[in-house]
């Protein structure tokens, strides 16, 4: 009961510091919004343009302690880092769940479930290269320069460019080269891989 106790206030905590950066609720509320409005005009792709909004809260749930170093205040607090690491996942997910399910349930033609389950996974891999890279910047320019500019090259002349994390699990919300299940295993394996490496790094690495 303790220790489910002290998990739940690491949870709060999170949870707390996501509430009182500025740009985490401006991000949440432009993305609800923008995305319906982009629906309409190119219907489920508005989801592609909509996930720069959650790559940026994966990246902001991970990285912001590190721009000023409270990261090493956090740690004083929550010794156990794999427990702090599951308090910013769980953090992560109060936050990104619920604003997906309603930017995707708000734009015309996309499919809810699917769209939202890819936007909350795509969020999650950006939070883990995040903790990794211990850099808003850095993490930021990663994620969006995979999705964005490699993932599109590679898809033009690779089948492999499938299976990288963002065109796999686009197939959640939208036909593909992969079936629904095949991606979402896909997208899957590479979260359960992203984060065997950032707990690994996080446990080990100095603050």
């Amino acid at each position: 009961m303790a220790r489910s106790n002290a998990f739940r206030r690491v949870v709060v905590a999170e949870l707390i510091k996501l509430a009182t950066l500025r740009i985490v609720p401006v991000t949440v509320v432009v993305t609800v919004v923008v995305m319906p409005v982009l629906a309409l005009a190119v219907d489920r792709r508005a989801v592609e343009f909509g996930q720069v909004g959650f790559l940026v809260l994966g990246v902001l749930t991970a990285a912001t302690e590190y721009a000023g170093s409270q990261i090493r205040t956090s740690l004083t607090a929550v010794p156990d880092r794999l427990v702090l690491l599951a308090g910013k996942v769980l953090a992560w997910l109060a936050v990104a769940t619920p604003s997906a399910v309603l930017a995707a349930a708000l734009s015309p033609g996309v499919p809810v479930l699917g769209a939202a389950a890819y936007l909350v996974l795509i969020g999650l891999f950006a939070l883990a290269v995040a903790m990794v890279a211990r850099s808003l910047v850095g993490a930021l320019a990663t994620v969006v320069t995979l999705v964005f500019v490699a993932s599109p090259l590679l898809g033009e002349v690779l089948r492999a460019a499938a299976y990288l994390p963002d065109r796999a699990g686009a197939v959640l919300y939208r036909p593909g080269p992969l079936s629904a299940v095949t991606g979402g295993l896909v997208l899957a394996a590479w979260l359960a891989a992203a984060f065997a490496v950032t707990g690994s790094v996080f446990a080990r690495r100095d603050a």
